[in-house]
């Protein structure tokens, strides 16, 4: 796979008496001899600690090896003393044992703003998530990003009756990995006929298909009816549904019963996602969370933004701890590599 660029904060492997043992290296704008990282565990549960990085090149300054415990997530700031690196206000995160990809981002190219590439590689960094699964309204916003330094993998917008098909065939033939439906957006429903000629290209290349789902003309009845249609295309529902627990409820037992429906979990708070996999199946649930609508606090973001109750970076630790070691790998990146076929074209 793919090597990204160097993060500005992440974990150097290393041997020691023949067991592995990982450092934090740090990469960013600070310099000098007193650099010191400030770290906690699981979300900055205390104690909070200080530990000296070493520089061992310029540019480069690393940790001794941290006593990791049973703990998920390492958070962390960097300073010299005088200044700190804190990502914009956002921290930073590394997870233990395993790296999410979030299969549900928005970037509208290079430009600046709360949705510019910038914003969203902040957001990832405060969340620890250095891989995602992007689409913009505008296909052409994204042509020029180069995804694989990036980290960043993107879909093709389908406007049925409006985007040409041999648009869609030569974008997927050029890195994109699969479709993305806006029903809502679009007006139209995912059960149109309309849609026929861009799902069989998907069915031919093997990509699966990406669905906004809500109430009224994203309904996930409409779009099983799609899945029902082209049974070979892995069809993913965008929010499970971006509505009240009924329709979350009918989204999970349309997964149960159509084999290449799958559900996705953005604005679902971490007992909502628990809820998910128990009445479908850790396979058939993609973590996802609309990164970075809300800007580059997009995972930390106060007031908390999912269901007004907890951020995404409050709730991916105790999911983790409530799914289970197995269970979390799938969910939080492991389903959306093996749909989209990125174990080949990406790297932690």
């Amino acid at each position: 796979m793919t090597q990204t660029p160097a993060a500005t904060i992440s974990w150097e492997k290393t041997v020691r008496d023949g067991r592995p043992q990982l450092q934090v290296a740090y990469r960013g704008r600070l310099s000098g001899s007193d650099l010191r990282l400030h770290y906690g565990f699981d979300g900055w549960q205390e104690p909070a600690d200080e530990v000296k990085l070493n520089v061992v090149e310029p540019g480069l300054a690393v940790t001794d090896p941290l006593p990791l415990s049973t703990h998920i997530s390492l958070e962390c700031v960097v300073t010299d003393g005088q200044k700190w690196d804190n990502n914009q206000n956002a921290d930073y995160r590394l997870w233990i044992d395993f790296e999410p990809l979030d299969a549900h981002m928005h970037v509208n190219g290079r430009n600046s703003g709360d949705l510019g590439v910038a914003s969203l590689h902040t957001a990832m960094a405060s969340a620890g998530i250095r891989h995602g699964i992007v689409s913009w309204v505008e296909n052409r916003a994204l042509d020029r990003l180069q995804w694989l330094t990036t980290g960043l993998f993107p879909l093709v917008w389908v406007r049925p009756g409006h985007t040409p098909v041999k648009e869609v065939r030569t974008r997927l033939g050029n890195g994109f990995i699969g479709l993305k439906l806006h029903p809502t957006v679009d007006d139209y429903r995912p059960n149109d006929r309309d849609l026929d000629p861009y799902l069989e290209v998907a069915a031919e290349l093997g990509c699966p298909v990406a669905c906004h789902s809500a109430p009224g003309d994203a309904d996930p009845d409409y779009i099983r009816r799609l899945a029902e249609r082209f049974p070979s295309v892995s069809v993913i529902l965008y929010h499970t549904y971006l509505g009240p627990g009924e329709g979350r409820r009918r989204a999970a037992q349309h997964v149960r019963e159509q084999p290449n429906l799958y559900l996705e979990t953005s604005w679902c708070s971490w007992r909502e996602v628990v809820q998910l996999v128990e009445e479908t199946a850790p396979e058939r649930v993609l973590f996802g969370s609309d990164a970075s609508v809300d800007g580059p606090h997009h995972y930390c973001r106060r007031p908390p933004n999912v269901e007004g109750q907890e951020t995404y970076n409050e709730g991916l630790v105790p999911l983790v701890r409530a799914l289970g070691p197995e269970a979390a790998r799938r969910v939080l990146g492991d389903n959306a590599r093996r749909l989209f076929s990125l174990n080949g074209n990406s790297h932690s």
